[in-house]
């Protein structure tokens, strides 16, 4: 249901998502889990559109939404 390809942010002057490539089935719970500064605000902002990224894809239900 939701794919990310690739997915790469940049913060600042720090490469804060390194070609993160995730894919999280429907009907399914899924957690983001690990220590602080890895990038897990990161990516959940530059799922939800507050945040632009560098480059990478992200497709829900199979249509492209980045």
């Amino acid at each position: 249901m939701l794919k990310v390809d690739n997915r790469n942010q940049y913060r600042g002057g720090s490469h804060s998502l390194r070609g993160l490539s995730l894919y999280v089935p429907g009907g399914k719970v899924t957690t983001l889990l690990g220590r602080n500064g890895v990038g897990k605000t990161t990516l959940l902002k530059t799922l939800m559109g507050l945040v632009s990224a560098a480059s990478g894809g992200i497709a829900f239900d199979g249509q492209d939404i980045t």
